[in-house]
């Protein structure tokens, strides 16, 4: 059976660090674990049910207490927000046998969720692999979807080279991996002169913490579908793409992709790869416009 983390200890570790993280979002909040085909799936829900309902997806080498304790406050005034511990990640979901790669249905598994909350439509944001989490899921159940927000990702043309660009981008640090060459690979993930480490330590410390205890393997079980633009066109105008300014040069490609599809998406000025936790009230706004206008469709910008 596939494990999340290197070994026991570690998980303790973490388990412990995100019910402190928890602890500190401004809001009630409840804590769920739902039973599916591939294993024990944690949320964290906030907002009134009454609300429209908000799945959020953190990236894959974090999870959802310290992706979204930034934004949580703000989104849950407009949405019922189930912020999802992806299976295999570095959250308290729990995978079982079933969760391996000749098993394991992404999408059925997000409808499992659904269907245990009793919610038929939903809205969807992401970041990074959330994203595409986000972005697979629009293009395979579109009648379930109602608008979709991805962060820092979507599309996937060429996941072998994205992992190697992400390889590189950790290098020479990582050979040495102290407290304070693995606080460097996260800054270079960040805008630069970003004060979002210094202003919030806790989350820094977090996220080391999990880069040292997370079996990133775990993560290989989810399959990635190649960008199928017909697919995705189809449901163009259910999708909305931020992207951080710093992380332009990476993302020429990506731009290119949503150019030619003609999707909507902006780039938030001031932002690297953690787009939501370094301008977390510009993105927090960007989010509910976009989700909960009907009929404003936002222009491609920068």
């Amino acid at each position: 059976m596939v494990k999340s983390f290197k070994n026991a200890k570690g998980q303790e570790r973490v388990w412990q660090s995100y019910e402190q993280l928890v602890h500190r979002w401004p809001i009630p909040f409840e804590e769920i674990d739902l039973p599916t085909t591939y294993g024990l799936t944690h949320c964290i829900i906030s907002g009134q049910r009454s609300n429209p309902p908000l799945f959020l997806f953190h990236g894959v080498g974090d999870n959802s207490a310290v992706m979204w304790i930034l934004n949580i406050e703000e989104l849950s005034k407009h949405f019922y927000c189930i912020a999802i511990d992806t299976l295999g990640g570095p959250g308290k979901s729990i995978p079982n046998e079933h969760f391996n790669k000749q098993k394991f249905q992404q999408v059925e598994w997000i409808n499992e969720i659904a269907t245990h909350l009793s919610i038929e439509v939903f809205n969807i944001a992401g970041v990074s692999n959330g994203a595409y989490i986000a972005f697979n899921y629009a293009t395979k159940q579109p009648d379930k979807v109602n608008r979709v927000v991805c962060l820092e990702g979507g599309m996937v043309t060429a996941p072998i080279k994205a992992m190697i660009q992400t390889l590189l981008m950790m290098f020479p640090e990582i050979l040495i991996p102290t407290d304070r060459n693995l606080l460097k690979v996260l800054k270079k993930l960040s805008a630069p002169n970003s004060p979002l480490f210094d202003n919030h330590p806790e989350l820094a410390a977090h996220l080391i913490l999990l880069m040292r205890t997370h079996n990133q393997q775990a993560m290989f079980v989810h399959k990635l579908h190649p960008y199928d633009k017909n697919a995705a066109v189809a449901v163009r105008d259910k999708l909305f793409f931020l992207i951080g300014e710093h992380a332009l040069k990476q993302s020429k490609a990506f731009i290119n992709i949503l150019e030619d599809g003609k999707f909507h998406y902006q780039v938030i000025p001031h932002a690297g790869h953690g787009i939501n936790h370094e301008q977390p009230d510009k993105v927090n706004t960007k989010i509910i416009h976009f989700l909960t206008n009907d009929n404003d469709k936002p222009i491609a910008s920068i």
